[in-house]
């Protein structure tokens, strides 16, 4: 498959606003075609599309408060809110794409439910999937959540059994999934294969915390987001006044101990990086 309209959902917010926003640039910057982009708003439980006025998620208030996080759950609803058609991306919000998001959606699905970051975790000494990012087979795929929770409070498995594809809980609901080149989910780490980044680490992540080793490439991102117009001063007041950034976020990934030095080197740090992603290509 390849050529035509990229679908992607990213799960987020109010309280990954600028997250999403900065992982919404890197995915337009990169992409050579049309991106038709939802965002799972876990918050007020709703999907944005556009400039259209949001709409309910078809998500149950008794399975919304079983997210883990605010925006959990909300991936399996891909393939109802497509129709069950076609194929999706799934994507956390916690992301910077930084290859041709097309190269993903045109993946190989044959015979496979869905495609996942294969041995992402392991759990109780077993090789677990990562589902955070995803291209999902809406066709073929159908995750029933009322069942799969009647199964857990049960106790026919348990929600990380569930959450991480365990083959525990593979055995009661065979999913066929795929392993999709791990390029594509990059927990905390970036060098020049790397194809899109997922910062993982909740105690690292850049837009909160200082000094995170790979904080200059999001900051990239983040500056152009708001170049191109697509951040705008007004959501970042709003996210320092909620708590969800660090009140200096506007200094950049270090911590500000150099003065004009420290800008020099971020800059320098910036172009090199550039270089040697043009190097790459």
């Amino acid at each position: 498959m390849s050529g035509g309209t990229v679908r992607i959902f990213i799960g987020s917010g109010e309280q990954s606003v600028i997250e999403r926003r900065v992982l919404m640039h890197s995915l337009r910057h990169h992409s050579r075609r049309p991106l038709d982009l939802y965002v799972f708003n876990g918050t007020h439980n709703a999907i944005e599309h556009g400039d259209r006025s949001p709409t309910a998620a078809p998500l149950p208030l008794s399975l919304k408060y079983r997210n883990l996080t605010e925006f959990s759950l909300y991936r399996y609803l891909i393939p109802e809110v497509s129709g069950f058609q076609g194929r999706a991306i799934y994507l956390d919000s916690d992301m910077v794409c930084l290859s041709d998001i097309g190269e993903l959606f045109d993946e190989p699905l044959t015979g496979y439910d869905f495609l996942a970051k294969a041995e992402a975790y392991t759990t109780g000494g077993q090789r677990m999937w990562g589902l955070s990012a995803l291209v999902i087979d809406c066709s073929r795929c159908r995750f029933d959540l009322d069942g799969i929770f009647r199964d857990i409070d049960a106790g026919v498995y348990t929600y990380t059994d569930f959450s991480q594809m365990s083959p525990r809980f593979l055995e009661h609901r065979p999913y066929r999934i795929g392993s999709l080149d791990p390029q594509w989910n990059v927990f905390d780490r970036w060098d020049k294969a790397t194809k899109l980044i997922h910062y993982t680490d909740l105690a690292r992540q850049p837009w909160r915390f200082h000094d995170h080793p790979y904080g200059e490439l999001w900051f990239e991102y983040f500056e152009a987001a708001q170049r191109a117009g697509e951040l705008s001063a007004a959501d970042i007041d709003l996210a320092m006044m909620r708590g969800h950034v660090r009140p200096d976020l506007l200094a950049g990934n270090r911590r500000r101990r150099y003065g004009r030095l420290g800008a020099l080197v971020r800059k320098l740090r910036r172009a090199l990086r550039s270089s040697e992603a043009r190097g790459a290509h």
